[in-house]
C-alpha cells in the first residue's frame, strides 16, 4: 500500500500540473495541448527539468529561470492537492462503488477528483463552469457505471440506471431552484454551470450521494457567507462561486461515503 500510495501521489501531482495548464489556458481560449509550456512574461519555452510537478517550483524558488518573474504559489498548491487527493483514493469509501474492485474505484476517484478540482478553480477565479468539463464529466460518470454493470455481469444495469437517475435529479433540483429564485428575486440566482455540475455529481455519486452533497454545499456556502459578512470580506447580495462548494462537498461524499452523513442528518 505504501509503494502504491507513492505512485498515486506522484501521478496525482502530474495531473495537477495538467490542471494548472487547463485552468490557465482555457479561459484564454488557448489549446491545452499545444504549444508547449512557456513563461507568460518572456515567452521562453520551459525545459522539462523546470516543469517537474512540485519539485521544479522549489528549485527555481518560485521564479522563471530566464526573466525571474515570480511563478504563482498556486501552482505547487494545486499539484500538491491533486497528489493528495489521488493518494486518498486508497482509502476512499464511495457508497455507489462499494462492491466494485478497488483498482477501478481508485481509477474513478482520480478522474472525479481531477474534474472537480479543475471546476472549483475555474469557478473560484472566473465564475465559470465550462460545458466541456461538466458535460464531459457527466458522460464519464455514466460510462463508469455502465462499465461496472458489465464487470459484474448485471443484466438489469442497476448501476447505470442509478447513475442516470442521479444526474437527472441533480439537474432537476437546481433547475427548480433557479426558477424559484428568478421569480422571487427577479434575477438569476443559479448559473447554468451549477445545474450541470449537480448532474455530474449525481452521475458519480447516485441519488443519495447527490442529495448529501447538495445539503453539505448549502451548509458550507451559508457558513462562508455569514463569516464573510461578519468579517466584512463580502457584501450583501455579492455573488459567490457556488460550484466551489458543490465540488468540495462531492469530494467529501466520495471519500467518506453516504452512511456517516445519513447518521448525522437523521
Amino acid at each position: 500500500m505504501g509503494i502504491v500510495g507513492i505512485y498515486l501521489f506522484i501521478f496525482g501531482c502530474c495531473i495537477g500540473s495538467f490542471v494548472n495548464v487547463v485552468t490557465y489556458r482555457l479561459p484564454l481560449d488557448q489549446s491545452i495541448v499545444y504549444p508547449y509550456s512557456r513563461c507568460p512574461k518572456c515567452k521562453t519555452k520551459i525545459n522539462w527539468f523546470d516543469n517537474l510537478p512540485l519539485i521544479s517550483w522549489f528549485f527555481l524558488r518560485g521564479k522563471c529561470r530566464s526573466c525571474k518573474t515570480k511563478i504563482s504559489f498556486s501552482y505547487p498548491i494545486v499539484e500538491l492537492s491533486t497528489g493528495l487527493l489521488a493518494w486518498l483514493n486508497l482509502y476512499a469509501n464511495p457508497s455507489i462503488y462499494s462492491q466494485t474492485p478497488v483498482p477501478f474505484t481508485i481509477f474513478c476517484g482520480i478522474i472525479l477528483s481531477s474534474i472537480l478540482i479543475t471546476l472549483a478553480i475555474l469557478d473560484f477565479k472566473y465564475f465559470w463552469l465550462p460545458n466541456a468539463i461538466t458535460i464531459g464529466g457527466l458522460i464519464l460518470g455514466v460510462s463508469c457505471s455502465f462499465i461496472i454493470d458489465l464487470l459484474n455481469e448485471l443484466d438489469q444495469f442497476s448501476y447505470l440506471i442509478y447513475s442516470i437517475a442521479g444526474s437527472l435529479l441533480g439537474f432537476s433540483i437546481f433547475y427548480l431552484l433557479s426558477l424559484i429564485g428568478k421569480n422571487i428575486f427577479k434575477k438569476a440566482v443559479m448559473g447554468g454551470g451549477d445545474l450541470k455540475l449537480s448532474a455530474l455529481l449525481g452521475a458519480w455519486l447516485g441519488t443519495k450521494g447527490l442529495l448529501i452533497s447538495i445539503w453539505l454545499s448549502f451548509n458550507f456556502a451559508g457558513i462562508f457567507v455569514i463569516l464573510g459578512l461578519l468579517l466584512k470580506k463580502i457584501k450583501r447580495n455579492q455573488r459567490i462561486p457556488f460550484g466551489v462548494f458543490l465540488s468540495f462537498s462531492g469530494l467529501i461524499v466520495w471519500y467518506f461515503g453516504n452512511e456517516i452523513f445519513v447518521k448525522l442528518i437523521f
